[in-house]
């Protein structure tokens, strides 16, 4: 993956892109105002936070729908195809969480102009990183999808608070039967495994850097029993924490 041109740029009410044969190379568009955007011979207006990513050759189309246009836009070259052949090419993509986008491309933009020695391999990471959460924002849909994220990182944040399911499923607007559903769906574990491992990674680190006993370390983490912690500690780590301390590494 090879990022030709990359740059963010506002034009004025005006401005107005067609491009028939498109260019022969990938292009990226992160759009930060709302926008019209020609499709099968129709114009619609997308909204701020889409993203538009064009095939090689692909008819590209597309103009200000206010008094101002801004987005941020990438050209990649890619001797390999850079996602599936049915990736809807050329058609907006809502972006659940546009502004984490935006700052991963100017990271990018920083990257691409700065001429650092490790240059080349720090923007085929950065660049594959940003299509790939581009292509994950297809299967984020719906409303539910922040607000459980809010949650999980919350949930590593702060393990030792008594973290329950259904006073969770309510914080999130949900049911708990499709809370446990959509949070497996967004996340690929469950909330009680998320709980576990927040709170077993935080007594790692008490455990490496901290003299405390180790039933203070269980309070700490949110264990309001010390041979509960062991048996779970244990079962997750393959130690005793009095082993880890002595000798351990944090897990993977």
């Amino acid at each position: 993956m090879e990022i030709l041109r990359i740059g963010e740029t506002t034009h004025g009410k005006d401005f107005c892109v067609l491009r028939e044969q498109g260019y022969p190379f990938y292009m990226l568009l992160l759009v930060e105002t709302p926008a019209l955007l020609e499709m099968e011979g129709k114009w619609e207006e997308i909204p701020a936070g889409c993203a538009v990513l064009f095939r090689p050759g692909q008819r590209q189309s597309y103009r200000a729908a206010g008094e101002s246009y801004t987005d941020c836009w990438m050209y990649v070259r890619s001797d390999a195809p850079l996602l599936y052949e049915e990736f809807p090419f050329g058609r907006p993509i809502p972006l659940c969480a546009p502004q984490r986008l935006y700052a991963l491309f100017r990271i990018l933009c920083d990257e691409f102009f700065a001429e650092r020695r490790t240059r080349s391999s720090v923007l085929s990471a950065l660049g594959s990183a940003l299509t790939d959460m581009v292509f994950a924002e297809i299967d984020v849909r719906g409303p539910q999808f922040l607000p459980l994220l809010s949650l999980r990182e919350e949930i590593f944040r702060a393990p030792q608070l008594p973290w329950r399911a259904e006073e969770a499923a309510a914080r999130a607007g949900l049911c708990c039967g499709h809370f446990h559903v959509l949070y497996k769906k967004y996340f690929r574990t469950t909330f009680l495994a998320d709980v576990i491992a927040a709170r077993i990674q935080r007594a790692e680190e008490l455990l490496l850097s901290d003299s405390e006993s180790i039933a203070a370390v269980a309070e700490r983490c949110g264990y309001e029993n010390a041979e509960h912690f062991y048996r779970q500690f244990k079962a997750v780590t393959g130690k005793t924490p009095r082993a880890f301390r002595e000798g351990g590494a944090p897990t993977k």
